[in-house]
């Protein structure tokens, strides 16, 4: 194949998610036959909403790092990052309480009684539990805690997962020292427009220094502006504000040289909610309200200016349109109540790489690609949604008022179901699981009313016996763990991977 021959895949906006799709790209098309171009834009911010600072990676960030050659260590290190064991909440359920969502396994069954329904069973017979008390990572979490999973699959210290936190600016120069050095290329000039074909889609982009770039496909990474999906290609947006109806947000910085905890925080407000991300040497804040339901909080103690913005919960209607696909906030936007932005982007990167057109409007690839997409950023939403209606803070207008919003269809259902017997419905391309689904609504006070018909053969003192002996081994193991602190400090000044010792 000669040079002619390349195919350009261009994608605009020099944001987190733009360089996260040059350096998936980059690295796994082959560079005989693709060269990447990111062509940057006047105004990139981080491309996934621009909902502060900091940034929480969900555990499924691991496979993405590794596949593109990340050194976790390095990134770390360069991002002020710290791991995250889960997200505390406080004040939702109620407004006293606090709760805490773990990273991995909740319990463990016996024999073929899952662990939710011998809590039922427990609670049915007047025993108050706790379902995250039988959770490592959660023990962990409050222990302060931290050691990566042992990949002995049989041991206790191997059932529970981790993310990350990071600092939006460095990931972002991570992930472009990653790309370019995958060989994707940059734009010399900012973007001027987009130049359209006879037939509707994108011939090229056109550059502030009057040069054009033609491409196979284009990949529109610049945030909630869509310059391409949105402005070029007219595709419409759907809105999700009538389940979630926070619509601003504030990010700022704190100075904290304390160390850093291995979780977030979030917390419910009178209009909103308001989370905490450590880092070291600082933390994010970033507070999301409804204006419909209250103002602007107060910001005082930022480390620098504040940055507000509107926003609008809810996705394009076509993701992938004509030679165009939309990614991060292009494509879907949804406040950071739960931290899914960038598992999004790169489980949409690793289906368009699965996806990849040899023609430059592929519509069966385009819509599988939409289907699987849609199905994906519709279960993210429906986790927020359950959250919101599912909360305990009677008599406050905000709460009151999600709390008797009409869910979604499949929403509904799920909620039904589980209300009934303790029975969690699946979909295809769930973001969750169905554990983080059972754990979510266990610590919203949401109680099947009845369990299954196997918990009920299993003697109570059998199951009390099961339970003793979970927490008995997660106490030992979260012993042997150092504090989150110092395997932190051990982490950051790691030598790169494969470096001689």
């Amino acid at each position: 194949m000669s040079g002619n021959d390349i195919r350009t895949v261009a994608i605009l906006g020099g944001t987190v998610a733009g360089w996260m799709a040059a350096a998936a790209l980059a690295r796994r098309l082959p560079h005989h036959r693709y060269r990447i171009m990111v062509v940057q834009t006047d105004r990139d911010g981080d491309g996934l909403g621009d909902f502060g600072a900091t940034l929480t990676a969900l555990p499924s960030i691991a496979p993405f790092h590794e596949s593109i050659g990340i050194d976790e260590n390095l990134l770390l290190r360069a991002t002020r990052g710290s791991f995250a064991l889960g997200v505390a909440f406080s004040g939702w359920a109620a407004s006293e309480t606090t709760h805490f969502l773990p990273f991995g396994a909740v319990g463990a069954p016996l024999g073929p009684v899952a662990f939710h329904q011998l809590l039922t069973r427990l609670r049915r017979e007047g025993r108050a539990v706790r379902a995250a008390d039988y959770s490592i990572a959660a023990i962990a979490a409050q222990a302060s805690r931290f050691a990566r999973p042992s990949t002995d699959g049989h041991g206790v210290l191997s059932h529970y997962a981790y993310g990350l936190h990071l600092d939006t600016s460095a990931y972002l120069r991570a992930m472009r020292t990653t790309a370019e050095a995958h060989g994707a290329h940059v734009a010399a000039a900012l973007f001027r427009r987009a130049i359209m074909d006879a037939s509707g889609g994108i011939a090229a982009l056109e550059l502030e220094n009057g040069d054009s770039l033609p491409a196979l496909l284009f990949v529109d990474a610049t945030g909630t502006d869509a310059r391409l999906c949105g402005e070029a290609l007219g595709v419409g947006f759907q809105s999700w504000r009538q389940w979630l109806p926070c619509d601003h947000a504030t990010a700022r910085r704190i100075f904290d040289q304390s160390d850093p905890s291995p979780f977030g925080h979030v917390e419910a407000q009178s209009a909103g909610w308001q989370n905490g991300t450590p880092l070291v040497g600082e933390a994010g804040r970033l507070l999301c309200w409804s204006s419909a339901f209250g103002n602007a909080p107060s910001c005082a103690g930022s480390n620098e200016p504040v940055h507000g913005m509107a926003f609008e919960n809810g996705r394009r209607i076509t993701p992938w349109h004509r030679n165009c696909v939309a990614i991060g906030a292009a494509a879907c936007v949804l406040e950071p109540l739960h931290p899914v932005g960038l598992h999004l982007v790169q489980s949409a990167l690793a289906r368009l790489v699965a996806l990849f057109p040899d023609t430059a409007e592929a519509p069966v690839e385009a819509a599988e690609y939409n289907r699987m997409t849609i199905n994906e950023m519709e279960s993210a939403r429906d986790f927020l949604i359950a959250q919101y209606v599912t909360n305990g803070r009677v008599g406050e207008p905000f709460w009151d008022a999600v709390r008797s919003i009409a869910s979604p269809d499949r929403l509904f259902y799920k909620l039904a179901l589980f209300a009934g017997g303790g029975r969690m419905p699946m979909y295809d391309d769930e973001v969750f699981e169905e554990a983080d689904w059972i754990a979510l609504l266990d610590a919203q006070g949401v109680r099947p009313r009845r369990h299954d018909a196997l918990a009920g053969i299993v003697p109570i003192e059998r199951i009390e016996q099961h339970l003793t002996r979970l927490r008995e081994a997660i106490i030992a193991g979260v012993k042997t763990m150092p504090s989150h602190a110092e395997y932190l400090r051990r982490a950051h000044a790691a030598p790169p991977r494969g470096a001689a010792a």
